[in-house]
């Protein structure tokens, strides 16, 4: 694929991300392309707009792509999917039953839920890991950007640690 076309695609998913925090939720965005790099479909994290612990936006994403995936997974058709944010644990698996086969992101997770290198690490998976083609981090100034909306983030009033805050 040619690079030009990975990160405009990452440059929608981090505008969505810019959406997700402007809806007072962390700051992911994504977005999933077929093998002709048609968009698909996209998605933000709406845990909070949508008071859903699930609604991440990889998920999000594989949910607005509706009958896409499951054609897709039939005809053996290659989706990608590119993130803001490494994808946490269940994203990974909605990443992997989904049947996508390219995972890029901008920024890895390692301080927080970040668990699609780890699950990979783990070698459970390895028939489905070894089909999916992975790029981290391509781009410094779109990692730059989303490093910029986790800072933004951590003062929002929606964060956890000011949620548990505020409780006090």
């Amino acid at each position: 694929m040619n690079v030009d076309k990975d990160r405009y695609f990452l440059e929608l998913a981090i505008e969505e991300a810019e959406a997700a925090l402007n809806e007072d939720t962390y700051p992911i965005g994504a977005v999933i392309v077929d093998d002709n790099n048609n968009l698909i479909a996209k998605g933000r994290n709406q845990v909070h707009p949508h008071q859903d612990a699930t609604a991440h936006a990889e998920i999000d994403a594989i949910r607005n792509a509706g009958q896409a995936i499951l054609n897709a997974k039939v005809s053996r058709q290659k989706f990608a999917i590119y993130t803001s944010l490494e994808p946490c644990p269940m994203c990974t698996g909605g990443i992997l039953f989904a049947n996508i086969k390219k995972v890029v992101w901008l920024l890895n997770d390692d301080l927080g839920f970040g668990g699609y290198r780890k699950i990979k690490g783990t070698n459970v998976f390895d028939e489905r890991f070894n089909e999916v083609e992975l790029i981290e981090e391509p781009y410094a100034d779109l990692k730059n950007r989303q490093m910029k909306l986790m800072t933004k983030w951590s003062n929002n009033r929606n964060n956890i640690v000011n949620l548990r805050s505020a409780e006090k």
